[in-house]
């Protein structure tokens, strides 16, 4: 069942508008921060290698999701790039010291990628054929 709210313009702009903000921002905070994601990167990964490398399919997707003719991409890529980190916030929420403080704030972090994923993936599909 199709959810007439999704397509309406004002979801593709609050969608559109969500995606390209939260990847832009960061993008830019990957790049001139990097340490700041260090907690979130495993330890026998390399941190800033992975925090910078991270930063760029973040920057491409902000940057897809601006132009209509990119724009579902983008929002399929934002899906697959938010399901690519919600293994790491699940780590992070079970570790002993976690990086997402307090507890209830990396719970909720959890439950955000979700409705992030969410976002995407209807943009996605009420995008494709626009």
């Amino acid at each position: 069942m199709k959810s007439p709210v999704t397509k309406t313009p004002l979801f593709l702009y609050f969608a559109t508008t969500l995606i390209a903000i939260w990847m832009l921002v960061g993008a830019v905070a990957h790049f001139v921060r990097p340490e700041f994601f260090y907690p979130l990167i495993p330890d026998f990964l390399p941190k800033y290698e992975v925090a910078i490398l991270s930063g760029i399919p973040e920057l491409i997707i902000g940057l897809a999701v601006l132009w209509p003719k990119t724009r579902a991409y983008a929002g399929l890529g934002f899906t697959w790039l938010c399901l690519a980190f919600l293994p790491l916030h699940i780590w992070d929420l079970f570790r002993d010291n976690p990086a997402i403080t307090p507890h209830s704030v990396a719970v909720f972090r959890v439950f955000l990628q979700f409705f992030l994923m969410w976002v995407g993936w209807k943009l996605w599909k009420s995008s494709r054929f626009a």
